[in-house]
């Protein structure tokens, strides 16, 4: 019988403890003496028992884990199966197809549990079993001939069969783990498959689908057997590094979003081609500045990079955290002209610039500008000490044609995309199980027929919102009338896009749904909560709070009081782990460190070979996904934390890295704020194939996704929402008509030329004027030319000051305090350097100064707005975006008080020109602001 454990313990001081404290808890309870004896030879043993002459597991044993939940499956075969279940003896050539389905539905609940590390381990064994592929094949061979069609009378069991292979052949070819071997194997399954003399069997749905993702696999070029897969992975290759050295022409072009996806692999895979074309872009034309040495000066202002740059190894690598390995010296150049005892430090502007580089960002390396060679390296800790004498702790991705790292003098520079988000969302696409992918009616087929999510037919009765007494309750909530008529559709229906303009309160429907949801369906707990930024969170959670405190945020930890005591890492009623995680934490921090010396000693004896340096590759592999595990292990634990939370709130990266977890709980209803902003590639790993109802809430009219903007990109359906995606598409919306937040002239500037309808509640009639100034609503015109400066930092001085003249004058004369005034512009720049101007004088230096892009969702009582944009040319830059330009008439309350060039602006958009006319008969716009200065 297979042991189940469940002993208490403090989880998170577990995994925040030091080693001998790790060792001491892994395992059972035993005596502490010779403890640590008995877990090392317990790890040989594990470690080396493949080489032992094994024996099979029992078939009633097999039956057995078969039995057990997916995660204590995984725990039990990772840590104390024995004989090993990997084993080559497992599956062999004369074993009956009883034994071989049981084997497999078995590797079919590990996969489906995606545990990053684990999963590339499990599909790798998968590829390399040969009898097990050729037990496939034999088995599909038998299906598609007319002389075994007596074998397969239970079709329903036909069915389960091919998807079990279909599920494990597709994720190990897409996870580019199969040799040439393999890939025959899967090659002579398609053939089967297209040749199918069986029509009984050739005519079942799964079986046209399987046939239909081969298709996709080889018809390309069926000379691709043993190739790497060419979307394996999202960080470029050397090969590809050089080419965009030596290619002059422009830009392939982008690969495009369409709704006619024949099935879900085509449609994976196009995902997959619109992230990494997104990612590599930008990171193509920073190589090619760098290669041609343009501009280097400008270069390090605009990205984080340095020359002279070493890695070296920690020390102490064998008491250190497996994320603090390795470092990057970027004063190693310094240091060795240093005079002996002097200690080199960062100078200011690049201490600034490692402040704030991230966990998961991307670092390339070579040596020189050449790039006859590349190494990949992704910052593991942000460690301040370390960082305050120039030192970054690193974990190596990828290394090409560079064999001894240590020791070379190094160019660095950071990737202009942030790598976690994009690689996390990458990973699981990659992985993803096409069988069952999550709403792939609706984000997929195009549907836009809902129907009600499966949970309310486990209510009583069958639906609780249609009953009589809900429908009471629903008029008396503070909700306006179309607030009301959204709130009941998305309750009632299992895929919802809510829109909202500016001050609709989005933010309010999203609070009160999660409320209704709670009280009425509490079997659906937890609800996921997802959000593009951290701040947006916030937010929301702050609204939330005051109706429930069963709450967890995950990811970067919230500083405002009121939210602290939600962060992951504050929860007092820690829930028990499974002691198997912690042996298997152990487990694999010991098979680490075992790699991280090997990888040492590679580096020592690396003689310029072949061998050699396929054996330096091959080792730092392991090591990535040995830390891979680890990282895994960590977010595991977090599983028992959320256990009995009613809400988890996260943003979309923490959730790409921790979608496991939330098929672990099998989590129902997942709701979007601010869904309009997220590509569509990273809403989908925020979905499990247990997903009921998806609740997406915002406004594509504002901004959207982020999207670095280059040719052939800008524009472009490329950086198109999946909410804005289903829109264009004639998806059903929930439109919010009734905005609470701004007066009528200001609603004036935006409706009908970017809303079609949007009403003011009557609140806004009562709304104050602004002190001291003869108008609410007002434009500066000017014609003062803007400044650039290293090609890219726009500013205008003349907009500087009387940016400073009108924020004076609203704090001194009108007596304004500065929380209830916020400067807005569309470049950082210029917010730097109003944000300098403000600090010269003692009662302006807490005045909020932003970006519009940053204050998307955010309000304030008066907003002044300095466009920037003056020039003889007429160049408005990214002010010609109706979307850029909603969010920045919309942030104001009470005054709302613009600084531009409107010739510069009208000349090259009709969206200035239309707002033009409206601003004169407002009587608005001319070449000095309103001042009442009398007393």
């Amino acid at each position: 019988m297979i042991e189940e454990f469940n002993e208490d313990y403090d989880c998170w001081e577990w995994f925040q403890s030091g080693k001998k404290n790790i060792l001491r808890s892994v395992g059972r309870k035993k005596t502490a003496n010779g403890h640590q004896q008995q877990l090392t030879r317990q790890y040989n043993y594990n470690n080396n028992r493949v080489q032992i002459k094994t024996s099979k597991i029992a078939n009633e044993a097999l039956e057995e884990i078969l039995n057990l939940q997916p995660l204590g499956m995984f725990l039990y075969l990772a840590t104390e199966s024995d004989p090993d279940f990997f084993g080559p003896d497992q599956i062999g050539p004369n074993d009956d197809m009883e034994r071989v389905i049981i084997y497999t539905r078995i590797l079919i609940a590990l996969c489906d549990l995606e545990l990053p590390g684990f999963q590339y381990d499990i599909l790798t064994k998968v590829a390399s079993c040969t009898p097990l592929l050729e037990h496939y094949e034999e088995i599909v061979r038998k299906l598609c001939t007319k002389s075994y069609r007596t074998m397969w009378t239970d079709l329903d069991r036909v069915d389960k069969i091919i998807c079990y292979m279909q599920t494990l052949l597709l994720q190990a070819q897409r996870a580019d783990v199969m040799d040439k071997s393999a890939m025959q194997i899967l090659f002579n399954i398609w053939m089967y498959l297209k040749n199918n003399f069986n029509p009984m069997i050739a005519q079942r749905p799964v079986c046209i689908q399987f046939l239909q993702d081969l298709n996709s696999v080889f018809s390309v070029d069926q000379d691709v057997l043993g190739e790497p897969n060419p979307v394996a992975e999202i960080y470029p290759s050397l090969d590809e590094l050089r080419q965009w050295i030596t290619k002059t022409d422009g830009y392939p072009e982008a690969p495009k979003p369409t709704t006619n996806y024949m099935n879900t692999t085509q449609y994976i895979n196009n995902q997959l081609l619109l992230l990494r074309h997104q990612f590599l872009v930008p990171l193509r034309d920073l190589v090619r500045m760098l290669h041609q040495k343009r501009n280097i000066l400008d270069i390090k202002s605009m990205h984080f990079s340095f020359e002279d740059v070493q890695i070296k190894r920690n020390q102490n690598f064998n008491d250190a955290h497996y994320s603090k390995l390795l470092y990057i010296d970027l004063l190693a150049g310094k240091r060795k002209t240093a005079a002996a005892g002097e200690e080199e430090k960062l100078d200011k502007d690049d201490a600034n610039a490692l402040s704030k580089l991230k966990n998961g960002t991307l670092l390339c390396l070579s040596t020189g500008y050449d790039f006859k060679n590349l190494i990949l390296a992704v910052v593991s800790a942000t460690d301040l000490k370390a960082q305050n004498r120039g030192y970054i702790a690193i974990n190596i991705l990828r290394q090409y044609d560079i064999g001894n790292i240590y020791k070379k003098m190094l160019i660095m520079f950071e990737t202009p995309i942030y790598f976690e988000p994009y690689q996390k969302a990458y990973r699981y696409l990659v992985n993803s199980n096409v069988l069952k992918f999550p709403m792939t009616d609706f984000i997929i087929h195009g549907l836009s027929r809902t129907k009600p999510p499966h949970y309310l037919n486990q209510t009583q009765p069958p639906n609780v919102y249609e009953t009589l007494k809900f429908k009471n309750k629903l008029r008396k909530m503070p909700l306006n009338i179309s607030q009301r008529e959204a709130f009941k559709n998305v309750l009632t229906t299992n895929f919802n896009l809510i829109q909202g303009p500016p001050g609709t309160g989005k933010t309010h429907v999203s609070v009160q749904l999660v409320k209704t949801i709670l009280e009425n369906a509490k079997h659906c707990a937890p609800i996921v909560v997802i959000t593009y930024t951290n701040d947006s969170l916030d937010k929301f959670l702050l609204k939330l709070s005051a109706h429930t405190n069963s709450i967890v945020r995950f990811g970067c930890q919230s500083r405002i009081p009121e939210i602290v005591k939600f962060n992951a890492r504050s929860d007092t009623n820690m829930h028990m782990i499974n002691p198997k995680l912690k042996r298997l934490y152990w487990m694999v921090n010991m098979e680490l460190k075992k790699h991280f010396q090997r990888l040492q000693s590679l580096y020592a004896a690396f003689n310029d070979s072949d061998k050699s340096y396929a054996d330096i590759l091959a080792t730092q592999h392991l090591i990535w996904n040995a830390q891979e595990k680890l990282n895994c292990i960590r977010i595991i634990f977090q599983h028992y934390l959320v256990v009995k939370k009613n809400v988890i709130a996260m943003t979309t990266t923490c959730a790409a890295r921790m979608n496991f977890v939330l098929r672990f709980l099998k989590t129902r209803v997942v709701i979007f704020e601010e869904a309009a902003e997220i590509l569509e590639a990273h809403i989908l790993p925020c979905l499990t194939p247990y997903t009921e109802q998806v609740i997406m809430i915002g406004d594509h009219m504002q901004l959207k996704p982020y999207c670095s903007y280059i040719k052939g990109i800008r524009n472009s359906s490329f950086s198109q929402s999946l909410f804005e995606r289903l829109i264009r598409t004639g998806f059903h919306v929930n439109a919010l008509n009734i905005q609470y937040r701004m007066r009528n002239d200001f609603v004036d500037l935006l409706c009908p030329l970017i809303y079609n309808k949007l009403f003011s509640h009557q609140s806004v009639q009562e709304f104050p004027p602004v002190r001291k100034m003869a108008k609410n609503l007002y434009f500066l015109d000017h014609r003062e030319f803007e400044t650039m400066k290293q090609n890219i930092f726009l500013t205008n001085a003349w907009e500087k000051y009387n940016v400073y003249l009108i924020v004076r004058h609203l704090v001194e004369i009108s007596g304004y305090n500065n929380n209830e005034i916020v400067v807005l512009t569309p470049y950082s720049s210029q917010m730097a350097i109003i944000k300098t101007e403000f600090l010269k004088y003692e009662k302006l230096k807490d005045i909020t100064v932003s970006t519009v892009d940053s204050f998307q969702g955010l309000e304030a009582d008066i907003v002044v707005l300095s466009l920037v944009r003056s020039n003889a040319h007429r160049r408005i830059g990214f002010l010609f975006e109706p979307n850029r330009i909603c969010v920045a008439l919309s942030r104001a309350r009470y005054g709302l008080y613009i600084i531009g060039n409107m010739e510069t602006l009208s000349q090259n958009s009709c969206t200035w020109r239309e707002i033009q006319k409206r601003l004169t008969l407002h009587n608005a716009i001319g070449c000095e602001f309103p001042y009442i200065t009398d007393v």
